[in-house]
């Protein structure tokens, strides 16, 4: 009864907002054999992420499901209905192609050995028109962890890695437990990936820039600001900035120029040179943009 209650409420909340995307659970095709329920929880990771990352309204695919009550999930009359009553846009669904985390040793097991640990993640996007059903883009992201050094094993004791790599199923899919795992490094990747490639097709969801950090959603996926400064104006709108991979900034961001706390302009980072240092691009600016002129942007941990 608590369930239904809930269910109502969460439906009723979401009611008295416009809502531009929504989540449908993702085709499994991974052959994973652990106990996440890979259909729901990618979807459901990659819907907070870009609720946290650009401020967007998503709605969740929880909400998703308790409004189709036995349709397929990509049935037209459903889209409708998610139109009309959250005036949802778009559908993402998608399918998950590779899920998986590898383990590879050498050495004598009771003596000394070598081993490390792979993750890759790889899933296919695709998003419709809730208005007409049709699909209007489709493309894949991934993301890959692999551990250069080999963690040394002595008498057969177990590594850090180890007891991560066999506790995996106790944890809750985007808890703050699993977004410090390898694959939860691998799904952080993808879900960056995958937030870019949406701007690509959907631009208008770079509004504006907030500081705003209290953001809820269903992961504990973590918003953090990061601030620096612009170091030197090339040639050809290309400037330098001191962050790098280090806070977060990755190929594609977008970052905010500010002037005495006024917001003057926006890059895209074009190079993520080190850990905190990347060239970026000029897109737009209202004024002229200096060096010294303060840059900031959000990144999602």
């Amino acid at each position: 009864m608590k369930l239904k209650i809930f269910s109502f409420v969460l439906l009723l909340n979401f009611s008295l907002a416009q809502y531009k995307f929504a989540i449908i659970p993702f085709d499994d095709l991974s052959g994973f054999k652990g106990k996440w329920n890979l259909k729901i929880e990618v979807p459901r990771y990659l819907g907070d992420f870009i609720l946290k990352f650009y401020g967007v309204e998503v709605l969740p695919i929880d909400s998703v499901i308790g409004m189709a009550k036995g349709l397929d999930f990509k049935d037209a009359f459903l889209f409708s209905e998610l139109n009309k009553k959250f005036g949802v846009e778009h559908i993402i669904s998608g399918k998950v192609l590779t899920f998986k985390i590898s383990r590879f040793t050498t050495g004598f097991p009771l003596m000394a050995g070598y081993e490390s640990y792979n993750a890759e993640v790889d899933i296919e996007v695709e998003i419709y028109n809730a208005l007409t059903g049709e699909r209007n883009v489709i493309f894949g992201i991934l993301g890959e962890v692999k551990e250069r050094g080999l963690g040394l094993t002595l008498l057969g004791k177990p590594t850090d890695r180890y007891s991560e790599f066999y506790s995996l199923d106790f944890l809750k899919f985007g808890s703050n437990e699993f977004n410090k795992t390898i694959i939860g490094e691998a799904m952080r990747k993808a879900g960056m990936e995958f937030a870019l490639r949406l701007k690509r097709y959907f631009p208008e969801i770079i509004s504006g820039f907030s500081e705003a950090m209290d953001i809820s959603g269903t992961t504990e996926l973590k918003v953090s600001l990061v601030e620096g400064t612009i170091l030197q104006i090339g040639k050809q709108n290309i400037v330098y900035v001191n962050l790098g991979s280090e806070d977060g900034i990755v190929a594609g961001m977008t970052l905010f120029v500010f002037d005495d706390g006024e917001k003057i302009g926006e890059l895209e980072v074009v190079d993520v040179v080190n850990e905190h240092f990347s060239s970026c691009k000029v897109i737009n600016s209202t004024a002229e943009i200096k060096k010294g002129n303060k840059v900031k942007a959000r990144v999602v941990k």
